[in-house]
């Protein structure tokens, strides 16, 4: 059985590709940051960068997220617009 992501336009599907790949190295770094925080004194010089790192690539991941969003209501608008594929005529 197909996915339903598959009846997304492909420039969508691309689009939402690309926001995964963005995703995964970002969701990497935000761990490892995070595990730094928790590593880091709360007096340490370092501790507010890390923190201030910490809370802009949550910002990152939120945008990646709404735009993420908005591709899939756009998708599901289009294909409510144009209404199912038409079969190949033989």
């Amino acid at each position: 059985m197909q996915r339903q992501e598959a009846q997304f336009p492909p420039y969508h599907d691309n689009l939402r590709h690309f926001l995964h790949d963005l995703a995964q190295p970002l969701s990497t770094v935000t761990g490892l940051i995070d595990l730094m925080l928790l590593e880091l004194d709360e007096r340490d010089k370092m501790f507010q960068e890390v923190q201030l790192i910490s809370q802009q690539l949550e910002k990152v991941m939120e945008i990646i997220g709404e735009i993420r969003r908005l591709a899939r209501e756009t998708a599901d608008h289009e294909r409510k617009t144009l209404g199912p594929p038409q079969a190949p005529m033989s």
